[in-house]
Parts: structure tokens; sequence; C-alpha cells
């Protein structure tokens, strides 16, 4: 299964960075006010600037029970 980065907003806003698409980094929000990224971007040459800090970051496996549901759409 998909292992993903979770991250808080403060983080998430912190790896937005500079960069421009493809290659921006653009945590997706879930349930709970966290964010996650999928963890292969650690091993993508164009995020290495962000590579040590999302390194230290939790990871969760999509098929883990904890992992952050998606938001509810009728929340917009």
């Amino acid at each position: 299964m998909p292992v993903f980065i979770v991250l808080t907003a403060d983080e998430a806003t912190h790896v937005r960075g500079p960069a421009l698409p493809p290659y921006a980094l653009e945590p997706i929000e879930r349930q709970g006010g966290v964010f996650i990224l999928p963890a292969g971007v650690l091993d993508h040459p164009a995020y290495q600037m962000h590579a040590e800090f999302l390194a230290a970051l939790p990871r969760v496996d999509s098929a883990d029970p904890s992992f952050p549901a998606a938001l509810d759409p009728s929340e917009d």
C-alpha cells in the first residue's frame, strides 16, 4: 500500500515553497487539519531541498485504520 508523510498545516505551508509546477509540493488536506504527501517525494531530485525536513515527519500507510480521512465535500 502507498505510504504518506503526515504534515501539520504549518509544515505544509513550509514545503509549499517557490518551486514551480510540476515540481511544486502541494500537500493534500485531510480531515482533522492534517495534510499528506506521498512518501515518494523523498526520492525525487526536485524535492531534495525538503528531503531532510520531510524525512523526519511521521508516515502512515494508506491501509492503516489511522489514515486521515478525506475532507467532506459538503464542508466547502
